[in-house]
């Protein structure tokens, strides 16, 4: 017996240095698309030269550059010193800086350039911001917290848009950990008048069992404990304290989407009926769509053309234009 609790100890510690490491790890992703390679859009560079991007163009396949744009300068910070980088996307319809805007917020391990597929759904009628969490992309950092910190990261995003271009309304699009920044963000910012969360988890805890389970590993409960414990040891934050199951009862009122991919192995079978409940029971204005053939983050994709009608109905009936 005491052999077993002795392996038992050994493994649990094992699973949670191991899978730890995610938080500590370089998340910066090859794609290093921008709007005018991709869409030929103008866009406006936040906080790092633009022309920088120019210098990208010599990469054959764009979606594995070995290096991005200049890394992010000192105008936009966070509070803890994160130097962070993004894109402002006028809308095509040239209604204004001040008319509605929607902030897209990308997943773990991807960066700005992997929302250019949201991106182009909205286009047509919103102005975009797309940014780096830390850690990510151009901006700074060398942790990822799954949306403790990084809801500072799209604080200051937030800031900057309302001082320089003072929108009527604003929208945020979250995509996995984008989605926890969200909504933890939403929560107590009323600047956000609408929030869709896509592939986001109810908690941190069933998207770490999820994992360990789609990957075979044994007593994934136990061992997904273990991995907050590791992060909380690495980092010194406790990363449930973002989990988006808390958040979206104190958002309350405003409207929130939720989308979710049927055949998800990130995030616990039962995370999106969780959101939706935890939603309606604080009285708030949640609708629920699902993708059932999905994979994580792909019902863009995987359901293209119902995904498009789902944002554009949404926003439509959510997010108010400038008079």
């Amino acid at each position: 017996m005491a052999f077993a609790l002795v392996l038992l100890v050994v493994y649990l510690g094992w699973v949670g240095y191991q899978g730890s490491q995610l938080f500590a790890a370089n998340a910066r992703a090859g794609d290093c698309r921008t709007p005018t390679s991709t869409f030929g859009w103008s866009y406006e560079a936040i906080n790092y030269p633009i022309g920088s991007d120019g210098d990208l163009e010599s990469f054959p396949d764009r979606l594995n550059c070995f290096r991005q744009g200049e890394a992010a300068g000192d105008a936009l910070t966070t509070g803890d010193g994160t130097r962070i980088a993004g894109w402002y996307i006028p809308a095509a319809n040239g209604s204004g800086a001040t008319s509605a805007t929607v902030v897209l917020a990308h997943a773990d391990g991807a960066n700005k350039s992997e929302m250019l597929p949201w991106a182009d759904l909205l286009h047509a009628d919103y102005n975009l911001v797309l940014f780096d969490f830390r850690n990510h992309g151009q901006s700074s950092g060398q942790t990822t917290t799954m949306g403790v910190r990084e809801v500072d990261d799209l604080r200051a995003v937030l800031d900057w848009l309302d001082e320089e271009k003072g929108p009527a309304s604003i929208g945020v699009l979250g995509v996995s950990m984008g989605g926890a920044a969200a909504i933890n963000e939403a929560a107590s910012d009323s600047r956000v008048s609408a929030v869709i969360l896509d592939s986001t988890h109810a908690t941190l805890a069933n998207a770490l069992q999820a994992r360990l389970d789609r990957d075979g590993y044994p007593l994934s409960l136990p061992g997904a404990w273990s991995i907050l414990l590791g992060g909380l040891l690495r980092t010194g934050e406790d990363m449930s304290s973002a989990d988006p199951v808390q958040a979206i009862a104190r958002y309350r009122e405003r409207p929130v989407l939720l989308i979710t991919a049927g055949s998800d192995q990130a995030v616990g079978p039962n995370d999106a009926s969780d959101l939706l409940a935890a939603a309606q029971d604080a009285g708030g204005a949640v609708e629920l769509k699902s993708c059932a053939a999905a994979p994580h983050a792909q019902a863009i994709s995987t359901c293209s053309s119902e995904y498009a009608g789902w944002l554009l109905s949404f926003l439509g009936r959510t997010l108010p234009h400038a008079p």
